[in-house]
């Protein structure tokens, strides 16, 4: 994979880029220039917090590409499994829209419902099994990252951590990831629970 760096003594016309095609709000995950070197780079943060919380499962993350999507990346898990990695964000679509229009004061609000709901949101457009390339994966997980300015660690742990997600046909783990976060110095991360059977 390859990134646009622009001229090695002149680095402006990427960073330029970066700069105008930044939305402003919600956007630490974000890098414009190449989606897809975004999209590995979210999943190495979540890979990151969770070797810190000796809870890693894979290695050897790739990205698939545009046009061989979904899911974004694979990897190979511990036990030597193919893994299926999607991800997806989660965002204010309102907020985004108050910065654009020059309310780059405005801060989205979120409580345990709204949350729940743009969850559930997400997670359902990503569980789709006849839209999945690739494969056989013996695992499939989604990556669901936010750079929501309220939705820090502490805030959303309460949240979520009691709620059990409905059974899903391909999504068999979920991760929520957070921007970084200087009091735990990684980005955080939530597993979702997700229910095993559809009882």
């Amino acid at each position: 994979m390859s990134e646009d760096n622009g001229d090695a003594d002149n680095p402006a016309p990427v960073n330029g880029r970066i700069k105008q095609n930044k939305r402003g709000y919600g956007d630490f995950f974000s890098w414009p220039v190449n989606r897809q070197l975004e999209e590995w780079a979210i999943v190495d943060s979540l890979k990151e917090s969770l070797e810190k919380a000796n809870a890693v499962f894979f290695n050897a993350l790739v990205v698939r590409g545009r046009g061989n999507d979904p899911p974004d990346c694979e990897a190979v898990l511990l036990d030597g499994g193919k893994l299926g990695i999607e991800v997806t964000e989660l965002v204010d679509a309102e907020a985004i829209q108050a910065h654009k229009n020059g309310n780059t004061g405005h801060r989205a609000e979120w409580n345990r419902h709204k949350l729940i709901k743009a969850i559930n949101a997400r997670l359902k457009v990503k569980d789709i099994a006849k839209n999945i390339k690739g494969g056989p994966y013996d695992q499939y997980i989604l990556v669901i990252h936010t750079g929501e300015p309220v939705l820090n660690y502490d805030f959303t742990f309460p949240l979520v951590s009691n709620h059990f997600f409905q059974y899903f046909n391909v999504i068999d783990r979920a991760f929520l990831l957070m921007s970084y976060d200087e009091k735990y110095r990684c980005c955080p991360f939530i597993e979702l629970n997700i229910k095993t059977s559809k009882g």
